[in-house]
């Protein structure tokens, strides 16, 4: 076997830190106001944890992340439109109103960047997913809705947010057909 490129230089699998799904104080970082292909305009927002045991959470992995491509990891994407034309929804409504909750005399102009530099309570939820390279059912921490600041460590945790049956009947056929297709003897 030969040694692989960037052997020395990679993080072994298991050796960083992990965030649990929970309420955490953070602070908005950047925003951006984007829009999809369809026309739905969304938040984009870089985030970090501000106190706690996991302060700077996401700045540490920004930190210590040796690819050329590396990207912040705390990002949370917040549509603005409802599920009906017309309406507002209601995760964009909450991140708002928490905002201004957790930030004395501050009221949103509709100017994004006024976010940034302001605390809100980010509430964290596990979800699964099928990783793309192996097929296998994977889970991670994202952010799920915000609270006010103060609130946000006694923040009640949603419940894990699974794959359907049939994404999981998915996994367990890729990993079949990958041992199926195993010439060792063991």
């Amino acid at each position: 076997m030969n040694k692989p490129q960037g052997y020395d230089e990679a993080q072994a699998y298991g050796e960083f830190e992990t965030l649990p799904a929970g309420g955490y104080k953070c602070i908005i970082k950047k925003v951006a106001c984007e829009t999809t292909q369809a026309g739905k305009e969304y938040l984009k927002l870089a985030i970090d944890i501000l106190e706690g045991g996991f302060k700077d959470f996401f700045q540490k992995r920004f930190d210590n992340d040796t690819r050329e491509d590396k990207k912040w990891g705390g990002v949370w994407t917040v549509f603005t439109e409802g599920y009906n034309p017309g309406t507002t929804n209601p995760k964009f409504k909450g991140l708002i109103t928490s905002v201004e909750t957790s930030n004395p005399n501050f009221t949103f102009n509709f100017d994004e960047k006024t976010l940034e530099g302001k605390k809100v309570g980010i509430v964290f939820r596990e979800e699964d997913f099928l990783g793309q390279l192996d097929g296998q059912v994977h889970t991670a921490v994202k952010p799920f809705f915000a609270v006010s600041y103060d609130k946000a460590e006694d923040a009640k945790i949603p419940n894990k947010k699974e794959l359907s049956d049939d994404q999981y009947e998915q996994a367990f056929e890729a990993t079949a057909s990958a041992a199926d297709n195993d010439d060792l003897p063991f």
